[in-house]
């Protein structure tokens, strides 16, 4: 082997110990990074041809950093309810910025909290994208392009209209004709407005009673009227009443009236339950994320909104992801086809939400590395340092 060999490969040596000494390096600045995947270097043999006097001519060493996707790191509680973890296989899907088919990357960085004007961005700055929800069957997506740009301000007040009453207790048998009984409930229209509404009976006598839904506030508008007729056993006789026990206020409301529980009997008149659903309207409060990745408003009246679901993305190949800026990653034909599912479906993990995945570095095992390139390195640049210095004093023989 000439000196050429010699000097080539302590240099190959220098510089793949010098990847191994930048990728450690690269995890011990990123022991505190939220989902921070560690680096490794991996060395291979290099070999330059056949030698002469038979065997291999050795060419050095090579490295080839990789960054270690399959390791999980743990899980750590947080205050914060739009921190998300992943827990499992898959990536968040996000973008540099909040335009519809902006360009997209990945990430396992779930650190999220809301900008003034509502959108999510995680630590770097980064949008986190998900499927909107448009119905109560919620959303599935299975292509980059629905996913939009998380917005919790979308809706920040809502409302309840009331779509059902329920009465029921024990209507006096001994009561006179002529008796008056009212009960008073209090009503939402899809806008939160309150109404106040009475369900007003007149015993008729022989186990019947005159029965008025309407309005009490203001002008009183009587919504449904008709009859109660109680059987023999004190039991509500739904053939032969009257009343239509669905009414609507509005056009755009209907409201149903469960009387099924009211008998007729000894004792004085009293109701036992007495409720009406609906909520007044209510301002946005915060979100949370729930283990299935629906994004879920919360309302100062008590109500709750799903307003996205997150996708997770996953690919045949993960290690052939390219890695990007902030701890995000690029697609790559190297990676192989991606798949969006939803949390705890198909490949993808769980979620869990107010958590976050810490860095998969261990500073114990880093430090050891550390120990271990350095000598190596040391030992790569003595080898030129002697080729050197053979070199030198073959040239000084020859003169």
């Amino acid at each position: 082997m000439a000196f050429s060999g010699l000097f080539a490969i302590g240099l190959s040596g220098v510089n793949a110990y010098a990847s191994s000494l930048e990728a450690v390096s690269q995890n011990i600045a990123n022991t505190q990074t939220a989902g921070y995947k560690r680096e490794r270097v991996d060395f291979s043999t290099l070999v330059t041809g056949l030698a002469t006097e038979g065997g291999i001519e050795g060419g050095g060493v090579g490295a080839t950093a990789r960054t270690l996707f399959g390791e999980q790191g743990a899980i750590t509680r947080t205050n914060s309810s739009t921190d998300i973890a992943i827990s499992g296989d898959g990536f968040f899907v996000v973008s540099e910025t909040a335009d519809a088919g902006a360009p997209v990357s990945f990430t396992r960085s779930g650190g999220f909290s809301a900008r003034e004007d509502g959108l999510l961005v995680n630590e770097a700055g980064y949008f986190l994208r998900a499927a909107p929800i448009n119905g109560a069957d919620g959303a599935a997506a299975s292509a980059l392009a629905s996913l939009e740009a998380v917005d919790i301000n979308q809706f920040p007040t809502i409302a309840a209209a009331t779509d059902q009453l329920t009465l029921s207790g024990n209507l006096s048998a001994n009561a006179p004709a002529g008796a008056v009984v009212a009960q008073h409930f209090q009503v939402f229209d899809a806008d939160g407005t309150p109404r106040t509404m009475s369900l007003t009976l007149t015993a008729t006598g022989g186990g019947t009673f005159d029965a008025v839904a309407a309005f009490a506030d203001g002008a009183q508008e009587t919504l449904a009227s008709g009859t109660l007729v109680f059987d023999a056993n004190g039991r509500l006789d739904a053939n032969a009443s009257t009343l239509p026990l669905s009414f609507s206020p509005n056009s755009s409301q209907m409201i149903d009236l469960n009387i099924s529980s009211l008998t007729l009997g000894p004792g004085a008149t009293q109701f036992t339950t007495s409720s009406a659903n609906g909520a007044a309207t209510g301002a946005l409060t915060g979100v949370e994320i729930s283990s299935d990745g629906r994004v879920i408003a919360q309302y100062s009246n008590g109500l709750t909104r799903d307003l996205y679901q997150i996708a997770i993305a996953n690919f045949t190949n993960a290690d052939g992801l390219e890695i990007g800026a902030s701890s995000t990653y690029q697609l790559t034909t190297a990676a192989g086809a991606m798949t969006l599912d939803n949390p705890q479906t198909g490949r993808a993990g769980a979620l869990e939400g107010s958590a976050l995945e810490i860095s998969t570095v261990e500073i114990g095992q880093e430090f050891s590395t550390l120990i271990e390139t350095q000598r190596a390195y040391s030992a790569n640049t003595r080898i030129i340092s002697i080729a050197n210095e053979l070199w030198q004093t073959l040239s000084q023989t020859a003169r």
